[in-house]
């Protein structure tokens, strides 16, 4: 019987400071956010990263909004920072290997 090590696993993407209005203190000020995404892993490999998560830090108040999707509605900025903090383009290079064995499997099988 194989035993297969699978998961989820956060890591970071990167750290930025940007103007955004705090809920909480109702002004516009800079706000620490944080980008993490979640990747699925088998035997602690990354295979894909399939979200990105964000938590902001309001600089004024303090108030720390955790784990919140990454998404226009929380971000003004959410453009230049979805430009920022792209995910790598060799974390998709197993699932396209994969689909390629597949796929020649098929065509040649």
């Amino acid at each position: 019987m194989a035993f297969i090590i699978y998961g989820i696993k956060k890591a970071p993407v990167g750290i930025t400071e940007e103007m955004e209005r705090c809920p909480h203190c109702e002004t516009d000020n800079f706000s620490d956010i944080y980008v993490t995404s979640n990747y699925y892993h088998i035997y602690f490999i990354p295979i894909f990263p399939f979200e990105k998560e964000v938590t902001v830090v309001c600089q004024r108040c303090g108030l720390r909004r955790v784990n919140m999707p990454f998404d226009r509605n929380l971000l003004r900025s959410y453009d230049a920072l979805n430009n920022r903090f792209r995910h790598s383009w060799y974390l998709y290079a197993f699932p396209l290997f994969v689909a390629f064995l597949i796929l020649i499997g098929i065509i040649f099988g």
